[in-house]
């Protein structure tokens, strides 16, 4: 049975796709959603040219991060506290893939769920690269959901009818 499910999200349409799905997954299901965010990591200061050094305060560093967890608690999780799920968010630096295995490991999770991408890169022909290499590793089982015109049922592809909904 499905108790936790850990959702990734980069806040593009299809990282919010995947959310709202997840929310109605949950819903169904009663389960607890896990929303991760990754950010990259704050850049250290940088020699430039000439011998300068580029700094970026840590106050304004701090504002960044301040604001980036107001946008994942209000803007990337709407669409769980809609559905009346209960959830928590988690912003987090890291590769994507393994801060979304590492926290399904630590939250128990049964499954990670994230969107496709845009075609990009030769390895993310059909997945974006973040869906590709979570699939490429045992572990929890991954759902890969894409952007449709028109929500899915989740429970066809249980009956093997969702294909005939695409």
């Amino acid at each position: 049975m499905i108790r936790t499910i850990v959702v990734g999200t980069d806040g593009s349409t299809h990282g919010q796709h995947a959310v709202t799905w997840t929310a109605d997954l949950a819903s169904q299901l009663g389960a607890k959603v896990v929303l991760v965010h990754v950010a990259p990591p704050a850049q250290p200061p940088i020699a430039a040219a000439g011998g300068y050094v580029m700094y970026v305060p840590q106050d304004i560093i701090d504002e960044t991060r301040a604001a980036l967890e107001e946008q994942v608690r209000d803007e990337f999780g709407a669409p769980l506290t809609a559905a009346g799920v209960a959830w928590e968010g988690r912003l987090l630096e890291g590769s994507p893939p393994a801060v979304l295995r590492d926290v399904a490991a630590e939250v128990g999770a049964q499954v990670i769920v994230v969107g496709t991408r845009a075609l990009h890169t030769l390895g993310g022909l059909f997945l974006g690269s973040t869906s590709h290499a979570l699939t490429r590793r045992r572990g929890v089982p991954v759902i890969v959901v894409p952007l449709a015109a028109e929500p899915l049922n989740p429970w066809s592809f249980m009956a093997g009818t969702a294909l005939d909904a695409l």
